[in-house]
């Protein structure tokens, strides 16, 4: 205790156990967080260096912050605890120095030119350890156990069921494999972490800090101000605007939430509500384009596509999850009494200040058109990055003097840790599916419970990403089904783009889909409201994001795919689906209450209406035309015999 107080140690978070020093070693945070994103930003301008080289480097910088930052449990430190924490942030940075000091000889295993010493060995099992204590502390168990499993497989997969039995691998080879070769433990997962989902998270908080996200949300508010739950609309722009970039659910319910949940309680909305809604508004940043968080990106360096195939095909299935919250929240609105606000008694909007600010939107059009013009995302990032300087110098000088630049990158590297965690640790199971190949076997396992069926097959791989994703950032969610669960859909004639972004979604909203949801749960926090039912709110309130992919799966035209007219008929009908959706949910349309059995038939022209089809959408407009009669005369009926 007394170590504690003389190292001025304020414990800031006692359900996730992250500290915050006062003192001299916060300065030392500091210093490896901004020399952290200098170095990202440095490789960005120059490229690459080795991979034994960068992937480590990267893998030490996030370690050594997050054994600083992050305790070991959630009681209040200890001097133990924290001369632990200091051993364990020294052997993060012991490590990549034992990788540069044999980069030679390491780097010749790949080739089965060298074999390990058992001080090679002692390093690999360390690191291993490092990884997952990090990745408890920052994110849970949850994809600990999902590790765990798959290195369980590995080594007694000749004992295994006969449907996912293999060949067994020793727990030396699988060591050496995933530590010197480059599809390992430094796959293609630490190299996304390390590159795409780094630079956006500069980015995000570059834009934080430049005013572009007060910006946002000040023009999203206007524009929301007169509508009928003004305050919750204007959380969906923004929220939206904004989570499309951050690439974490989380940190944008904490970014957007400080100042969107208070409105929307003091306009009258309940709690639970509040945060709900600001939880399903920021999860539904991934998959808004252009930026998606990061993980557009991703799936267009797994599937070998352009960035600009990712954002058209995901461009309709976004637009009609916020359209469809829109809708629910202005009949929550409704159920609470709330009017449109006059216009002599809103704020009034300086529209001339606001064109002399449009600059503020440069940094989002440059990644757009960088990107478009088929450039490199590091390219496309770091330039946007520069223009958000420049947006920032203009704005508020002082918001990029020399002290809050250090500010930012200090902030960006402290972020990435619970990001780079999760995504390291989803790299063991990577690295583990290509060593053995059981990807194919889960495959073939998902194939066989669904007897080849593609709705069952989509129940099974939705059950499954959405259990994975649970307790994970976005890019980690995704990029731990990525490779294997989209090959079941694929072998049953469902274009590739289509079963990753069906993958994705469910990914994406794992964050508001308890028992571990915890953009959810982060709402709750901010608005005082239980986790549990801010949980529940959550999924009520993001119903669309559950039906949408099984939609889209049967139906391309929502991907922009095929005829103008029948895109045109799909996207209309579809919009008209999500009001019946919301109206069945809320159990209302047109501002009249509905009786359960009109519910029903308004879920059911809801399903009809947003499957694309001639004859359904005829069925759809048949029900529909049930659901206004209905109304009309309910409510002639309530007006006369009042």
């Amino acid at each position: 205790m007394k170590l504690a107080q003389r190292l001025k140690i304020t414990n800031i978070d006692a359900a996730g156990g992250a500290r915050k020093f006062d003192g001299g070693l916060d300065r030392v945070i500091s210093f490896i967080a901004i020399a952290m994103t200098v170095y990202h930003l440095y490789v960005a301008i120059f490229g690459l260096p080795e991979w034994l080289v960068h992937r480590p480097l990267h893998v030490a910088f996030f370690l050594c912050l997050g054994f600083l930052m992050y305790r070991g449990s959630k009681k209040k430190d200890y001097g133990a605890g924290i001369v632990i924490d200091l051993i364990l942030a020294a052997a993060s940075v012991f490590v990549y120095i034992y990788i540069l000091m044999n980069f030679d000889r390491l780097s010749r295993y790949m080739f089965m030119v060298t074999k390990l010493t058992a001080m090679d060995y002692f390093v690999i099992v360390l690191t291993f350890f490092l990884i997952l204590e990090i990745t408890r502390r920052t994110t849970g168990w949850s994809i600990i156990i999902v590790a765990a499993v798959f290195v369980v497989y590995t080594l007694y997969a000749k004992y295994m069921p006969a449907a996912i039995r293999g060949a067994s691998v020793s727990l030396k080879n699988y060591l050496a494999y995933m530590f010197c070769v480059s599809d390992g433990l430094f796959g293609s997962t630490v190299n996304i972490s390390s590159t795409y989902v780094f630079l956006f998270i500069v980015f995000g908080c570059f834009l934080e800090a430049s005013g572009v996200g007060k910006f946002f949300i000040d023009f999203a508010t206007h524009c929301t101000s007169g509508l009928r739950g003004g305050s919750a609309k204007a959380s969906i722009l923004a929220s939206g605007l904004f989570g499309s970039i951050s690439g974490s659910a989380v940190a944008n319910v904490y970014a957007t939430g400080t100042f969107t949940i208070p409105l929307m309680k003091k306009a009258g909305f309940k709690n639970e509500v509040a945060g709900a809604t600001e939880a399903v508004a920021s999860s539904g940043g991934a998959i808004m384009p252009p930026v998606m968080g990061s993980t557009a990106f991703l799936m267009a360096d797994f599937l070998g596509v352009s960035y600009a195939a990712i954002c058209k095909a995901a461009l309709i299935p976004a637009i009609l999850y916020y359209l469809s919250l829109w809708f629910m929240l202005d009949m929550e609105a409704w159920r609470l009494g709330m009017k449109k606000v006059p216009k002599s008694e809103r704020d009034a909007f300086d529209w001339k200040d606001f064109f002399k600010q449009i600059y503020m939107v440069a940094p989002i059009v440059v990644i757009i058109v960088v990107l478009l013009m088929g450039k490199s995302v590091f390219r496309a990032a770091f330039l946007a990055i520069l223009t958000t300087i420049a947006v920032g110098l203009i704005h508020d000088p002082k918001s990029m003097s020399p002290r809050a630049l250090l500010k930012i990158l200090d902030d960006s590297g402290r972020s990435a840790v619970t990001i780079a965690a999760p995504l390291t640790c989803a790299a063991i199971v990577v690295g583990t599916i290509n060593l053995t190949g059981v990807g194919l076997k889960l495959t073939t396992i998902i194939m066989r419970l669904a007897d080849s069926s593609l709705p069952m097959v989509l129940l099974l791989t939705m059950i499954l990403t959405i259990i994975l994703g649970m307790g994970l950032p976005t890019p980690a969610a995704y990029m731990l089904v990525a490779v294997f669960a989209p090959t079941a859909l694929t072998s049953l004639n469902v274009p590739a783009l289509t079963a990753h972004l069906f993958c994705f979604y469910y990914a994406a909203f794992s964050t508001i889909t308890p028992p571990v949801a915890m953009a959810a749960y982060a709402g709750g926090n901010l608005a005082g409201a239980p986790a549990a039912k801010t949980g529940w709110t959550s999924c009520r309130l993001g119903i669309a994001a559950y039906i949408i992919p099984w939609i889209f799966t049967f139906s391309s035209a929502l991907l922009l795919e095929g005829s103008v007219g029948m895109i045109i008929q799909s996207v209309i009908t579809a919009m008209i689906g999500c009001y019946a959706l919301a109206g069945g949910v809320q159990g209302m349309f047109l501002d009249c209450r509905l009786s359960w059995p009109m519910r029903i038939i308004t879920l059911a022209c809801a399903l009809c209406m947003i499957i694309s089809g001639t004859v359904t959408d005829l069925i759809g407009l048949v029900l529909l035309a049930v659901v206004v009669a209905y109304v009309k005369v309910f409510a002639k009926r309530q007006k006369s015999l009042a």
